[in-house]
């Protein structure tokens, strides 16, 4: 089966403020096959989530999206089904939008019985935990935990917790094709402070007001990292147990993406140019490296490198603060705020 490049052109691009991809293009190209394969993303009606969806469909992959309710991400799920119409095989529908507020445990697990209900049969082969904020206002959830904890960890956590049995079952199928869980990081998630549990207590408004917006977001990026780890060394433990999963996390480096607009915003009173760093398609290849190839291991980090390269970083000290300590630390912050996951 062939599959076309979601690749924009130059000019498109260049009506978007965007520089044109140049990387991804040939990348896209050298990906393999995802058909008969599931992947479920959390926050992909624009920017690296956006592109990763589309990506793995062209590929030939059904995409579940997790997205807050809104018009673009209807708009997004009518795209992924018109670039996959003419695909061998896509005579029912193979993908799905669902709606998630990240701000809402409840909601999220209505999200993940939903998806459940759709992968009965299947099971899922890669759950992407792509969703994330930066430089949020100190404002609690529905639940009372800081917003920027409870979008880019807490409620990542609940996902991976409600939907693992279903990648078990993905997995099962296929001994020789492992399921994959995905979690966005950054490098701001890189070096110190080390994880501070306040952060993912239920103190949300109270974590320091505007002055300490970058240092909650570096605590969930550090909080990535940590998840995978000790996601990577719990199947480890239970690999007698028929848990055949890999764990992986990436960052994207800086490109331009809404958020990239935002800080920028914030941080210099207007928006940066962003025809002045990467595209998102060039930033998301390590995403979809973790995803798509078959070169990659359980415990690792993948990022850009220089001239198109991706790299993997060590998850270790000194440059990511991670020991034991921190690891449960963590996870038991996460079980007391939505509940034991057990593996």
């Amino acid at each position: 089966m062939a599959f076309s490049s979601s690749s924009m052109s130059g000019k498109q691009a260049a009506a978007q403020g965007q520089r044109p991809s140049q990387y991804y293009p040939a990348f896209f190209e050298s990906l393999p096959s995802l058909q008969d394969k599931t992947v479920v993303i959390t926050g992909c009606s624009r920017g690296l989530g956006y592109v990763t969806a589309l990506t793995v469909a062209q590929k030939g992959g059904s995409v579940i999206m997790l997205n807050r309710p809104s018009e673009r991400s209807q708009q997004v799920l009518e795209q992924l089904q018109e670039a996959t119409k003419e695909q061998e095989g896509s005579t029912k529908q193979r993908h799905h939008a669902i709606d998630c507020d990240l701000l809402s445990f409840e909601s999220v697990r209505q999200a993940c019985q939903k998806v459940q209900d759709l992968t009965r049969e299947t099971g899922i082969n890669v759950l992407c935990n792509n969703a994330g904020i930066m430089l949020q206002p100190d404002e609690a959830s529905q639940d009372g935990y800081d917003i920027t904890a409870s979008t880019n960890m807490l409620s990542h956590f609940v996902i991976t917790q409600q939907l693992f049995p279903s990648l078990q079952k993905a997995s099962a199928k296929n001994k020789k094709s492992p399921s994959r869980i995905v979690t966005m990081s950054s490098a701001s998630g890189y070096g110190g402070p080390p994880l501070d549990v306040r952060f993912f207590e239920q103190r949300g408004g109270s974590l320091g007001g505007a002055p300490a917006s970058y240092q909650r977001y570096h605590q969930t990026k550090l909080a990535n990292l940590l998840f995978t780890s000790a996601l990577h060394d719990r199947f480890q433990l239970a690999q007698n147990n028929n848990t055949n999963i890999l764990a992986l996390a990436c960052t994207p480096g800086v490109c331009g993406t809404d958020m990239f607009t935002h800080a920028t915003t914030v941080m210099n009173g207007q928006p940066a140019d962003t025809s002045m760093v990467p595209s998102v398609e060039d930033g998301v290849m390590a995403q979809l490296k973790c995803i798509f190839l078959a070169d990659v291991t359980s415990g690792q980090v993948w990022g850009p490198g220089r001239n198109g390269e991706l790299v993997c970083t060590p998850l270790e000290p000194p440059l990511i603060l991670i020991d034991e300590t921190s690891k449960e630390q963590l996870w038991e912050a996460c079980e007391k705020a939505v509940g034991k996951f057990n593996i």
